[in-house]
């Protein structure tokens, strides 16, 4: 199944080179994937390569401190954490990712978690007890941060959600448009192959 995933990925890496040339966010976005199919396929060097390139080219169209640059830093991250033990290396990745995603999202944002625990391995590996410690508390502090947000909107919910119709009190919908999109696009859509179940399956 791996084997056959890889040849409808390289076929469409092709047609995208075709269409638009190497140099374009689409050969990205294939390149991202490639790198996460052969990290499931234990080819990681190959997997270093295509993350590599991904950045490299999200890096020149979008910036540096764009959101899809910390994704790639992160699938690459990954792959030198807990697959190749380059962990001074994943360090750097990690805590890049992280400063991105607080830019954007704040310090409740979930990706975090993530980059939390990938760092909380890269320190116990290296023995690094001050540093393990620290991002303990961090990773600490962000369950503090996203249970809190989620009571505020349990709260907000159930006093903005309920609407009374006949003297009974019945609960609004709330609209979900990304729930309800994942949810026709992974019902209407072929599966695919993820990345590690360890840890990079979702970000």
């Amino acid at each position: 199944i791996l084997e056959e995933a890889e040849s409808l990925h390289l076929r469409a890496l092709e047609l995208v080179e075709r269409a638009y040339g190497e140099d374009n966010l689409q050969t990205a976005k294939h390149y991202g994937n490639l790198g996460r199919l052969y990290q499931s396929m234990k080819r990681y060097k190959d997997a270093e390569s295509m993350h590599l390139k991904a950045i490299r080219l999200k890096e020149k169209f979008l910036g540096p401190d764009d959101y899809d640059v910390a994704l790639s830093l992160g699938h690459l991250a990954s792959v030198y954490n807990y697959d190749m033990n380059l962990f001074e290396a994943a360090e750097a990745l990690y805590l890049r990712s992280i400063e991105i995603g607080i830019r954007h999202f704040g310090e409740s944002y979930s990706g975090l978690e993530y980059d939390y625990r990938g760092l909380l391995r890269v320190y116990s590996e290296l023995k690094d007890y001050e540093k393990t410690s620290r991002y303990s508390l961090k990773l600490g502090q962000w369950r503090f941060l996203r249970d809190t947000m989620n009571v505020d909107e349990e709260a907000n919910e159930e006093w903005s959600g309920g609407r009374r119709q006949g003297g009974l009190v019945q609960q609004a919908r709330r609209p979900r448009p990304v729930t309800e999109f994942l949810e026709l696009f992974f019902l209407s859509a072929p599966s695919t192959v993820g990345s590690t179940a360890e840890q990079e399956s979702s970000r």
